[in-house]
């Protein structure tokens, strides 16, 4: 999970939101002191859609790849953003695919359970989520 600011218009207000994200880490990387410097690593991300859908029968949030122009939605953020990592369980239907396996299973299925039972910490930081 990753922490970022939204910013909303409210009461023509601007203010800024503290809200959890789900990203997949893809690398983590220092640049060399020459390009500039930075207090952390940085990671390449790849994010998925914002916890706002919840399955009816688990009550867990479901996401998917947040794409733009058909492909992946991806930044360079600080490390120091992260909270804390999170499990993802594949959703699958009657039939589980047998293509499916431990390293292919993020890029093989659409949708995703963020799994809020896994830990007393994420079960907190979801609960208050939306």
């Amino acid at each position: 999970m990753v922490r970022t600011w939204s910013h909303r218009l409210i009461e023509c207000a601007l203010t800024s939101i503290l809200v959890v994200c789900i990203a997949q880490v893809c690398i983590i990387f220092k640049l060399p002191e020459h390009i500039g410097h930075f207090p952390h690593p940085l990671a390449y991300v790849e994010w998925f859609t914002s916890l706002h859908c919840r399955d009816p029968v688990s009550g867990q949030f479901v996401v998917t790849r947040s794409m733009h122009n058909h492909q992946c939605n991806v930044l360079v953020i600080s490390a120091d953003c992260f909270t804390h990592p999170c499990h993802l369980q594949a959703q699958c239907g009657r039939k589980i695919t047998l293509d499916w396996t431990s390293d292919n299973v993020l890029e093989m299925a659409s949708a995703f359970h963020v799994n809020s039972y896994i830990s007393l910490d994420t079960f907190v930081a979801l609960s208050d989520c939306y």
